[in-house]
């Protein structure tokens, strides 16, 4: 629950679950490959390519919306994310190209890699956990935050107030030098000899346990969509739900429209692109 490991300063605890669910991702794309008789090599190539232009993807995000920005310490950190939507933005296209160049059916690949990127994402909020990043609401009102001079951000530490209590046994504290630490202690909600941040929700862990849970449902019910592309857009539609749930109870990310933030704004564009692409795949599958 620290950005850094004590004795190691060559890595970090986010940075050495990305790489096993990295490699946890990959395993399951082969799989995948081999399940659907295509040769596996496809993922050792079409991978690393995703990854790399995720990342890219992630910067563009932070680039064309500023307001996405994490609040920790005195000031508003814009940074690059490495989450589903960059894949979105510049991972999607990649596929397209990768699978235009081996002949393959696009919709088809991205179905094989969806499940895939579920697996990822759920071990990396692990990641997010062990370094404290993503963090949550405050699960306790606190008297301070009725004279934060910005309401915003009172009302990004505490979105939903009638879900905290002594009840909350999720509840957890992060340490000292912790993001969340930091946050506390910028806005006066703690002293600077505290040992730990006030009681929060583990957003990391919810948003872990959902995507288990819609793994195994999507597990179980990928064989009825015969649809070349259904899978991944069901996939995609369902993340877009979860995630903007889950955004309310986490404190990182700054409101830009009322009680939303920007990524629950790209959440609501990709349910409708969603709504939009559902239909277009059903007319291309029957004709």
């Amino acid at each position: 629950m620290h950005p850094a490991f004590d004795t190691l300063i060559w890595i970090t605890p986010y940075g050495l679950m990305l790489v096993v669910a990295l490699l946890c991702g990959w395993w399951y794309a082969r799989q995948q490959l081999k399940v659907a008789g295509l040769d596996d090599s496809h993922a050792d190539l079409a991978i690393p390519l995703v990854f790399i232009t995720s990342l890219l993807g992630a910067r563009f995000l932070t680039l064309i919306i500023p307001g996405d920005a994490e609040f920790a310490g005195e000031l508003y950190q814009a940074h690059s994310r490495f989450r589903l939507f960059g894949l979105f933005i510049a991972g999607v296209p990649a596929l397209l190209v990768y699978s235009r160049l081996a002949r393959l059916s696009f919709r088809g690949f991205l179905d094989l890699f969806a499940l895939p990127v579920l697996l990822w994402l759920a071990m990396l909020r692990f990641g997010c956990f062990m370094a404290g990043c993503c963090w949550g609401d405050l699960t306790q009102e606190h008297a301070v935050l009725g004279s934060i001079a910005d309401p915003r951000l009172a009302d990004q530490l505490l979105t939903l107030p009638w879900l905290t209590g002594d009840w909350l046994i999720t509840a957890v504290n992060f340490p000292a030098e912790s993001p969340a630490y930091q946050q506390h202690l910028a806005l006066g909600l703690i002293g600077p000899g505290a040992s730990s941040s006030l009681s929060v929700h583990p957003t990391q862990l919810y948003e872990l346990v959902l995507l288990v849970i819609l793994l195994i449902v999507l597990r179980r019910v990928v064989s009825r969509w015969t649809s070349p592309g259904m899978v991944a857009l069901l996939t995609l539609c369902a993340y877009a739900v979860l995630r903007f749930i889950i955004e309310f109870l986490r404190a990182d990310n700054a409101l830009v429209l009322g009680h939303l933030t920007s990524t629950q704004l790209i959440c609501i564009a990709m349910l409708l692109g969603c709504a939009v692409c559902m239909p277009v795949l059903k007319r291309a599958t029957s004709q």
